[in-house]
């Protein structure tokens, strides 16, 4: 059956198009679309509205989860000696992460039932 013929805008059509219809591809495809043309509204952001359309929203996804995997394994020594400094910081930050690491133990601790008189 043709595209624009009159006979595809039936309810049946339009039903049996829909069953057949994966959902999953679908919604990928209006996302890409809609991400695009917000892209495509700024100028500077044209080459990236170019590539997602070119490759597929999530494709580029992909990419861009392994571009930061990459980038967190080659800093990763100053990632963690930045989050150790942090750590031991008098500051909001630093205490922040004591408490969540203590309350971490402390929940481990109880649950092995250490706090029982």
């Amino acid at each position: 059956m043709a595209w624009l013929d009159p006979q595809w805008f039936t309810l049946e059509a339009l039903t049996a198009e829909w069953r057949r219809k994966d959902v999953r591809k679908w919604m990928i495809g209006v996302i890409t679309v809609t991400v695009v043309l917000i892209l495509l509204s700024q100028p500077e952001t044209v080459p990236t509205a170019l590539t997602i359309d070119s490759v597929g929203i999530d494709v580029f996804l992909a990419l861009l989860e392994m571009q930061i995997m990459v980038a967190v394994l080659l800093y990763r020594e100053q990632l963690m000696g930045w989050l150790r400094t942090a750590y031991v910081a008098d500051n909001a930050l630093g205490t922040l992460m004591r408490k969540l690491v203590s309350l971490g133990r402390n929940m481990r601790e109880a649950t092995r039932g250490s706090f029982r008189e």
